[in-house]
């Protein structure tokens, strides 16, 4: 495979003066007059030339890549396999690695030979990144376990150094850990690459441009699933949050019967389900923590979007509760954000309120329609609707697009809000984060199914679990009554 240095630089060169001619070359005298080059063709042509460079750096790029993530699983991971751990780390290994072999996998026998076919078809490259946008929501679960195995690798570096040595590598562990993480990232550079060449060779780039957009947000998510990492205190699972719509840093103040506390600096993180207000610990620290301080349910949530003594602060509160705080963005674009966030999250929960007590007069009032779906940070909706008066395990991915909401039916043991309840006929473990574990003889409410035969459903608390809600295949469902 030829790789081009530069797609620009393709130009015939002219013989400097005084050069001979090549053997068999024909003197200026011979030939025939030069016919006018087409700037514009040229211009096309060499853009053309500059998707190749891009497809092919792709490529050898993957190559590269799945070596590395070879080394970690063929080279590392079976090392600790034969070796062994300390007696201290047992089980630790497994927070190491992660999903990494997942990865590897996936890459090794199928995405790399997918790119390879795309030197043939450029026309498949945003194709392939659009279809299987699912599959790489692995990276968000691997980024969001990232910092625990961080802890693990610095706690053990000794073990991990000699096992380096004894499979005579060249990099560190974490040289190789962190490959997922940046390659995630390349392929957001690499594409915008090959969507600024392809306009300018005139082409159509709708489908790229939605490739570009995707890997965008898969690296987004990837960085905000590593910041929950570093969240310490919390002792929900924040995965029954729904999904993370914003997070940053603002001045808190809080007010609680009367009593004002000082301003302190705090990260907070947005979800659908909960608002969760951190301190920054190793603040000027390239991997900064945050320490849980307190959180207020959606579904209690109050907003005062204006304080009069600034424009740039604006009021949570919780319901039943004395307690406010204000929260001073860095500029008025933040704050906008956030209280137009806030401000769907709190409609939609209202609508779905009245959705819930009247179901048939809400879909007459909605024109039939599902129940309300809320819109993501982007200002598209996620993929399914995600209730916020109860806890959730969905993170908005595409792959779930529900389809109209069931016809409320009401079952022999009293279901609640008219919604439909069925029996689970047999044990599913959740594989992917958008979905639950459900045990055979429960029973669950559906909320929303899809074209993949997916049920979006919530599972009641019970002994032996907290309620949530999530997406299980459809199969494993007895028919509603």
């Amino acid at each position: 495979m030829e790789i081009i240095k530069d797609p620009s630089a393709q130009e015939a060169k002219t013989p400097e003066p005084g050069a001979f001619p090549a053997f068999g070359s024909v003197s200026p005298s011979e030939q025939s007059p030069a016919t006018p080059r087409d700037p514009e063709t040229e211009k096309r042509n060499k853009a053309m030339r500059g998707r190749m460079f891009v497809l092919n750096e792709m490529v050898q790029t993957e190559r590269d890549y799945v070596k590395d993530l070879g080394v970690v699983v063929e080279g590392f991971m079976k090392k600790v396999t034969e070796k062994g751990v300390p007696e201290d780390m047992a089980g630790k290994d497994k927070i190491v690695f992660g999903n990494i072999h997942q990865i590897y996998d996936w890459h090794r026998d199928f995405f790399l030979g997918e790119l390879e076919k795309c030197l043939q078809d450029h026309d498949r490259l945003a194709e392939l990144f659009i279809k299987h946008e699912r599959r790489l929501h692995m990276y968000v679960v691997y980024c969001q376990n990232k910092p625990r195995s961080e802890f693990v690798v610095a706690e053990y570096d000794a073990y991990f150094e000699e096992l380096q040595q004894e499979i005579n590598c060249r990099m560190s562990i974490s040289d190789y850990l962190i490959k997922p993480i940046q390659r995630i990232t390349k392929y957001q550079l690499l594409l915008k690459d090959f969507l600024k060449y392809s306009s300018k060779a005139g082409l159509d780039c709708q489908e790229i441009e939605k490739a570009v957009d995707l890997m965008f947000l898969v690296p987004k998510r990837c960085n905000d699933m590593m910041n929950l990492g570093r969240l310490q205190g919390y002792e929900g699972k924040l995965t029954a949050q729904g999904k993370l719509l914003l997070q940053d840093t603002f001045f808190v103040t809080e007010h609680d019967a009367g009593v004002l506390s000082r301003s302190k600096e705090r990260r907070v993180f947005l979800f659908e389900q909960i608002v969760i207000f951190s301190e920054l610990l190793r603040k000027g620290s390239s991997t900064p923590g945050y320490q849980f301080k307190k959180s207020i349910k959606v579904n209690f949530l109050s907003m005062d979007e204006h304080v009069e003594s600034d424009p740039c602060k604006f009021v949570l509160a919780s319901r039943g509760s004395s307690e406010k705080l204000t929260l001073q963005a860095a500029n008025m674009e933040i704050k906008q954000e956030w209280v137009q966030q806030i401000r769907e999250l709190l409609d939609a929960q209202s609508s779905f309120l009245s959705a819930l007590q009247n179901p048939q007069i809400f879909q007459k009032k909605d024109g039939g329609g599902s129940l309300p779906r809320q819109h993501s940070a982007n200002g598209r909706p996620p993929a399914h609707p995600s209730s916020p008066l109860r806890p959730s395990t969905s993170n908005g991915s595409p792959a779930h697009k529900p389809d109209k909401q069931p016809e409320p039916e009401m079952s022999d043991d009293g279901d609640c809000n008219g919604l439909s309840s069925v029996l689970v006929t047999q044990d599913y473990n959740a594989v992917k984060e958008d979905e639950i574990c459900v045990v055979a003889g429960e029973r669950v409410q559906i909320l929303a199914t899809n074209q993949q035969s997916m049920c979006l459903v919530y599972r009641p608390a019970n002994s032996q679990s907290p309620a949530a809600e999530g997406w299980i295949p459809g199969h494993v469902l007895a028919s509603t009554r």
